[in-house]
């Protein structure tokens, strides 16, 4: 594998308006000194990000406004980035969750999840194969979560739908193994950013800074893992410990366990999302 060496080079970051897409962003400007291209929902603060790296870096940065949500969007996002400039690197971040018990009323809400959290990290990645394929390199990176690996109640939707990026991240980086193109994934456990607090997850679960990461610091894990073109990382013991014991213990009981701890006080379907 050639070195990976982000300086200069393009790098597309979507959910970068808050958490940990703008950490990611932040990092990669200021320590790997890599051009970006910065993208969400949210234009204001995108367009605050934008103005926090080049002053305080000198970096370019290209700041895209977005909605995921919508298929043809996607498509949109490729073909601006692409014209911006020769795209090194694509991390996948952009994400949606819903707290509560699965419901037919909230199908809407399920469908956009699905759209954001795997179909457009899937579609953004073949667009960027392709793109990656006539330069003869390039990198992905996908944030999945330990939710796909283990069902989560209450979160389940969320849970299926990082379990399917999952399961094609792995998928494609043995297809593409032998062709100059790094495919990593990033499985994080909680991470104390906005989607946790607005989803309502945090009125429900008390949260606790042990299982709790800090998006600054799980960003670093995350890109150092990147620079190493790894293809898995989960950060810090106590999620690795979760990931090893799926493999031994009964699926049953970690589900089990998993719906006493994410269990509502009360109805609760909110969404939220990294825009």
């Amino acid at each position: 594998m050639r070195k990976i060496d982000f300086k200069d080079r393009w790098v597309v970051i979507t959910g970068a308006s808050s958490g940990l897409g703008r950490e990611m962003a932040l990092i990669m400007a200021k320590q790997e000194k890599a051009k970006l291209i910065i993208a969400a929902r949210r234009k204001r603060n995108l367009e605050q990000l934008k103005k926090e790296i080049e002053t305080s870096s000198g970096t370019r940065v290209e700041a895209v406004e977005v909605d995921l949500s919508i298929s043809r969007n996607v498509e949109q996002l490729f073909e601006k980035a692409t014209e911006i400039g020769n795209i090194y690197a694509l991390i996948n971040n952009a994400g949606l969750t819903a707290y509560g018990k699965s419901d037919k009323k909230d199908l809407n809400t399920y469908e956009k999840m699905l759209q954001v959290n795997f179909m457009a990290a899937m579609k953004l990645s073949l667009l960027f194969i392709s793109h990656f394929q006539k330069h003869g390199e390039g990198i992905i990176l996908n944030i999945t979560s330990q939710s796909a690996f283990v069902p989560i109640p209450y979160q389940n939707i969320y849970s299926a739908s990082k379990s399917a990026l999952q399961s094609f991240s792995d998928g494609l980086r043995e297809e593409y193994r032998y062709s100059g193109i790094v495919i990593c994934s990033y499985a994080p456990g909680g991470i104390d950013t906005e989607m946790v607090s607005s989803s309502g997850i945090a009125d429900n679960i008390s949260p606790n800074p042990f299982f709790m990461m800090n998006p600054h610091k799980a960003s670093i894990k995350a890109i150092r893992a990147l620079k190493k073109g790894k293809a898995l990382e989960i950060p810090s013991f106590i999620y690795k410990l979760n990931h090893l014991l799926t493999h031994f213990l009964p699926r049953r009981w970690m589900v089990y366990v998993a719906a006493k701890i994410y269990k509502p006080k009360q109805s609760s379907a909110e969404i939220s999302g990294k825009k």
